[in-house]
């Protein structure tokens, strides 16, 4: 595993610095603890990195590692000092990969170095992320402002309804505002009420609209997949008195990655029967 394979590697030129040691009392040491429950959190540019310190007071920093393999080629890329910890208390640190390149996917470890300098092994998690950009936008309905209700992910334009590039566009019916689908290849979910962004942190594979439009409502966080497979999310921070819909949106460059995981494992699209899409602004059900 990670672990084992690449301190194997690194651990030859450094082989004093690992396990038990004597100081300078003739006291035999022991190496601290690795770090546990890290995990990364998607950013534009930049992975968040967040991990539990072990029970143990004497670790003065943490040292972070990347590679763009699961088992091996880990470079570090940062440290972390170590707050005291008398009581053995639960302390949880950050970390930002503000090198993180949008759409590469990176593994990520960490590890603990004690006042002795004796290093622990690498944490045990698999950690991986993707970068992706992400921005605010507003929308109008198309029944007001056609030229202001779409959004293209892969360009983060605004564009016509029936712009050929449009991916989703806004429109309102008897007073609701609704997310439209601008074709029959392009999936829409709700996802439901979020306190943040970053509460929904990867694509669903399941329950896509069988509509091919969502009812807005302000707080809730929508994944969209797109024609081309790229995945996408955006959060409604408001309805406006103009009519307009301010969103914050996010969209994952790499294709068929599902990071908002990867390696994703591609998903089969569903197929959409009659009466997915609108041709106009009228209802296809009793419910629209």
């Amino acid at each position: 595993m990670k672990k084992g394979l690449i301190w194997i590697l690194i651990a030859i030129p450094v082989i004093g610095l690992f396990g038990c040691s004597d100081d300078d009392n003739g006291i035999r040491s022991v190496a601290p603890e690795p770090p546990q429950g890290v995990y990364a959190v998607t950013g534009d540019h930049a992975v968040y990195i967040y991990f539990n310190g072990p029970y143990q007071r004497d670790i003065s920093e943490f040292i972070v590692w990347r590679s763009l393999q699961a088992t091996t080629g880990y470079v570090q890329i940062g440290t972390v000092p170590a707050q005291d910890n008398p009581n053995l208390d639960l302390i949880v640190y950050e970390y930002i990969d503000n090198s993180a390149v949008n759409g590469t996917t990176y593994y990520y470890a960490v590890s603990s170095v004690n006042s002795a300098g004796e290093s622990s092994g690498l944490s045990a998690e698999e950690v991986y992320d993707t970068p992706r950009p992400e921005g605010t936008v507003v929308l109008y309905p198309n029944n007001t402002l056609p030229a202001l209700s779409g959004f293209n992910f892969a360009a983060a334009s605004v564009v016509p309804d029936t712009s050929v590039a449009a991916d989703v566009y806004v429109d309102v019916y008897q007073g609701t505002h609704y997310l439209n689908a601008r074709d029959i290849q392009t999936d829409l979910q709700d996802m439901g009420y979020t306190s943040n962004f970053t509460d929904i942190g990867y694509a669903p594979d399941s329950g896509w609209s069988a509509l091919g439009f969502v009812e807005l409502i302000q707080g809730h966080t929508y994944v969209i997949w797109t024609r081309d497979s790229h995945y996408a999310k955006m959060r409604v921070l408001a309805i406006n008195l103009n009519g307009s819909v301010s969103f914050q949106w996010a969209y994952q460059t790499a294709g068929d990655n599902r990071e908002l995981v990867a390696p994703p494992v591609p998903l089969k699209k569903p197929v959409h029967g009659p009466g997915y899409l609108r041709t106009d602004n009228t209802a296809i059900s009793s419910n629209r």
